[in-house]
């Protein structure tokens, strides 16, 4: 694994998105399969703000392949592969009491990104990673 700062360009555009759209009316409750356990959704609800939602200001279809175009760029020169995009979410909403549960992304999410857009916590969340090595 590797931690690094996102990009300028890509954390101002996921920044001015979050600050312009991150009121309670735009989030979207997730749904979660039954038995899924990456999060504890049957306590916590989590939300997603959708960075594709056209109706969001400055959201859309264009903002989504921007984003997404600048990851990819960022997760090939990590990983040294030709890599095609997978998903991109948007920004994800933990709600007070939520956990992250450790867990092993499915196929084919073999590389992915995190970008911590805005944290108002009252102690910072640990991050886990495992390596393959």
């Amino acid at each position: 694994f590797k931690k690094i700062r996102a990009p300028v360009e890509l954390y101002k555009l996921l920044k001015n998105f979050w600050e312009v759209n991150n009121g309670t009316e735009n989030q979207v409750s997730e749904a979660w399969n039954t038995g899924n356990i990456y999060v504890n959704h049957w306590e916590v609800d989590t939300a997603m703000v959708r960075i594709d939602n056209g109706t969001l200001v400055g959201g859309g279809r264009d903002t989504y392949e921007t984003i997404s175009s600048m990851a990819l760029d960022v997760l090939k020169e990590w990983t040294g592969n030709d890599l095609i995009t997978t998903s991109v979410y948007g920004i994800r909403v933990y709600k007070e009491g939520a956990i992250l549960a450790p867990h092993v992304d499915r196929n084919p999410l073999i590389s992915s990104a995190i970008v911590n857009v805005a944290q108002d916590v009252d102690e910072e969340w640990p991050l886990e990673v495992i390596g393959h090595d």
